[in-house]
């Protein structure tokens, strides 16, 4: 680096410059700020940590999910990186070695358990008003999901029918579909996160007419 040079945003230097700069000065230009400084790393790395991360987790989806966290963390935490102790590729290694780490052994965990009930999937993870699903009757739980099911694609839907309305765990999905694990959990959680923001939508609509029909009624 040129001495006084100014590493504040803006830099003076664009995307191709900073391409030609060592891995450890453009972790420099990443901790003051520098928006392509992390481009210029996820280039250069993202398919070393994909196939990291495909190594551990063996699912390509979940690979790419860990792939975006690395760099995201790399932002969060460049400023901690000491180019004394070891190089900035090193670093990313690590990170990405430590996020795959934690991602198999949260699906490790989500395996073994049986796969959520409808009640869980009624109680929003978010802080989100869960009251709707409190008063819900099983009978209603299930005429509500099965309305939002129709909303899925066919695979998403066949998954979910079989776990919540058969009892099937997602290995015994598999076996019954001839999918892959991978496949069926990946499509899983996948429909999860759909469901939970359909319902999340249908209860804000609720809440929407509830509070105008008290505003009419005022």
């Amino acid at each position: 680096m040129q001495e006084g040079h100014d590493l504040r945003e803006p830099c003076g230097l664009n995307y191709q410059q900073l391409g030609k700069l060592s891995d450890e000065m453009v972790m420099a230009h990443l901790v003051a700020g520098h928006g392509d400084a992390v481009a210029v790393l996820l280039d250069r790395y993202v398919r070393l940590v994909t196939s990291i991360a495909y190594k551990i987790v063996r699912d390509q989806s979940e690979s790419e999910d860990v792939a975006q966290e690395v760099f995201v963390d790399l932002c969060r935490t460049a400023a901690q990186f000491d180019p004394c102790k070891g190089t900035a590729k090193m670093w990313i290694i690590r990170t990405a070695y430590r996020r795959s780490l934690t991602r198999r052994r949260n699906l490790k965990i989500r395996d073994e358990r049986f796969p959520a009930g409808i009640e869980d999937i009624l109680n929003l993870p978010n802080g989100a008003d869960s009251g709707v699903g409190m008063r819900l009757s099983l009978y209603e739980s299930q005429r509500l999901v099965r309305q939002l099911l129709g909303q899925l694609d066919s695979a998403q839907r066949v998954i979910l029918e079989l776990v919540f309305f058969h009892g099937l765990t997602l290995r015994d999905v598999a076996a019954n579909t001839g999918t892959t694990l991978e496949s069926v959990r990946h499509r899983y959680y996948r429909s999860i996160e759909k469901l939970r923001r359909l319902i999340e939508e249908e209860r804000a609509g609720e809440r929407v007419t509830n509070r105008e029909t008290l505003d009419a009624e005022a």
